[in-house]
């Protein structure tokens, strides 16, 4: 290590994720004679190519692939260690704070928080972007600070906090023909109505048992959209039933002519959570920030149908 030039780590990490030596360079403001001269000092102390190019690509070596997310890993410690501070002044603060969230999170949650900014802390900037659900750790190695997911997506090591719980729900129009002005949905009606998904759905965050497993893959697909937010214009003066977030529904329920119902099936409970990592649990911004996250979420809570 007291060999190692520790500046190296700036030109590795851009090596490592861009599509070439030329756009590296630029990424961290050197020359293209300095990245060659540091991309010859890196393969010397890995003793491995790294980068290899052939038909005018460049492609990592499996040793470059494996040192992907560990620089990146160093990098983000690296940085936290050099901007933390033990004191965060809210009203002084000009950083930026990236999140990553699911959508129904990003539209019920977070634009409370957001607008609560402009006079709490007006210089502080956030970027949301969506999670990966699949690989939820890929949104850090991409620059998240923040992850807002649920618990079964959440990654261990991480710091956690429980921000609410969240089951499955219906919602139609008010004015709907086939369900007057109830509350419920029988199992014959929900398997004659006709249904409006969103693409992705993830039908395994709905229900409890086979039997609500049965009747979501029974459902007649009359629409399927790419959204979530655009359920209330498709739903409002149609038949369509939609099945999801209750959280969510009762919000859209409280600002347009909606309806939400019991799902005709045993639901599941499913709670989110905010993660960030370990060497910024004591980071003062991200603290103050989580925290205004769970004080809307507890503000927000209202009473859910059984």
């Amino acid at each position: 290590m007291h060999r190692l030039n520790l500046n190296l780590l700036y030109p590795l990490d851009a090596i490592l994720h861009a599509p070439t030596l030329t756009e590296a360079g630029r990424r961290v403001l050197l020359s293209q004679s300095a990245m060659s001269h540091a991309l010859r000092r890196l393969r010397d102390h890995f003793g491995d190519d790294l980068v290899a190019h052939s038909g005018g690509e460049q492609h990592l070596t499996p040793l470059g692939m494996a040192l992907r997310t560990e620089v990146r890993r160093v990098m983000r410690e690296v940085e936290g260690t050099f901007n933390y501070a033990l004191d965060f002044d809210p009203l002084a603060a000009r950083q930026t704070i990236t999140v990553a969230a699911p959508e129904a999170i990003e539209q019920m949650l977070m634009g409370p928080v957001l607008r609560g900014l402009s006079t709490d802390a007006p210089g502080l900037a956030v970027s949301m972007v969506p999670v990966d659900m699949a690989d939820p750790e890929r949104s850090l190695d991409e620059g998240a600070d923040l992850l807002l997911l649920p618990e079964e997506a959440a990654i261990d090591r991480l710091e956690t906090l429980a921000i609410l719980n969240d089951h499955a729900s219906c919602m139609v129009w008010d004015g709907h023909p086939e369900l007057g002005s109830g509350y419920e949905i029988s199992e014959e009606q929900y398997l004659a109505a006709r249904h409006v998904v969103t693409r992705g759905e993830a039908t395994s965050l709905l229900a409890v048992d086979e039997r609500g497993n049965r009747l979501l893959k029974a459902r007649q697909i009359g629409v399927r959209t790419t959204s979530q937010a655009t359920l209330p214009a498709i739903v409002i003066g149609s038949d369509l039933v939609a099945t999801g977030s209750v959280w969510l529904f009762q919000f859209y329920a409280s600002i347009m002519p909606l309806r939400v119902i019991g799902a005709p099936f045993p639901t599941k409970q499913t709670m989110f959570v905010a993660q960030w990592a370990s060497h910024r649990r004591r980071d003062p911004m991200l603290a103050w920030f989580v925290k205004r996250i769970k004080e809307q979420a507890d503000r927000s809570l209202v009473q859910t149908i059984p």
